[in-house]
C-alpha cells in the first residue's frame, strides 16, 4: 500500500511538472507572438518614416516641383509625374504586401495620392488599358484610402480641379525638410 501511495504521489508530480512545463511552453508562445506582432509594428512604422523622409527630400521635392510647375504652365502629364506615381505605385505595393499599414498611409500621404490620382486619372486609366500591370497597386490603394477618408467623414479623396491647382500651387513652393502643408476639406455636415 505504501508502494502504491508512492506511485500515485510521483504520478500526481509528474503530471503537476508536465503541466507546468506545457503552461511555460503556451506563455512562451504567446510572448513570442506579442513580440514578433509588435517588431512587424515597429517596422511598418520605421518604413512609413523612411518613405516620409523620402518624400520629403532630394530628388522627390525637386520632381514635385517641377510637376507642379509645368502643370500650371498647362502641361498635361509632363515625364516627372511618372517618378510620383512610381513613388506611390510603391507605396501600394508594401501596404498590399503587409509592409506599411493603410490607414498610416492614410494618414501620412492621402492628400498627395488623392490630388495626384486626381489629376492624372485619364492618363493612369490609358497606361492601365496598354499594360494593366503598371499602377495597379496604387490604384487598389486609392480605392483603399477612400474607403478609409469615407469612415472618416473626410472629403478630400475627389479633389476639384481648383482645389487641384491649389494644390500644385502649394507643391510648386516646396522646399525640401520643409513641413509638409496638408490642407483638409472640413467634413460635410
Amino acid at each position: 500500500m505504501n508502494m502504491e501511495l508512492i506511485k500515485t504521489v510521483a504520478d500526481i508530480v509528474t503530471a503537476g511538472a508536465t503541466l507546468a512545463i506545457a503552461v511555460t511552453g503556451v506563455g512562451a508562445l504567446i510572448y513570442a507572438a506579442r513580440q514578433l506582432k509588435q517588431s512587424r509594428e515597429d517596422e511598418k512604422v520605421r518604413h512609413l518614416v523612411e518613405f516620409s523622409k523620402e518624400f520629403d527630400s532630394e530628388p522627390m521635392v525637386t520632381w514635385r516641383k517641377k510637376v507642379a510647375e509645368l502643370r500650371l504652365q498647362g502641361k498635361t502629364f509632363p515625364d516627372e509625374a511618372l517618378r510620383l506615381l512610381d513613388f506611390f505605385e510603391t507605396i501600394g505595393l508594401l501596404v498590399r504586401r503587409g509592409y506599411l499599414d493603410e490607414d498610416d498611409v492614410w494618414s501620412m500621404f492621402s492628400y498627395w495620392m488623392f490630388n495626384i490620382f486626381a489629376d492624372f486619372r485619364e492618363e493612369i486609366e490609358q497606361i492601365r488599358r496598354d499594360d494593366d500591370v503598371y499602377y495597379g497597386d496604387f490604384c487598389d490603394l486609392i480605392e483603399r484610402l477612400r474607403a478609409i477618408e469615407k469612415g472618416s467623414g473626410g472629403t478630400d479623396d475627389r479633389p476639384s480641379k481648383e482645389e487641384i491647382k491649389e494644390f500644385w500651387r502649394d507643391e510648386a513652393n516646396t522646399l525640401p525638410g520643409a513641413p509638409m502643408k496638408k490642407r483638409r476639406r472640413p467634413a460635410k455636415k
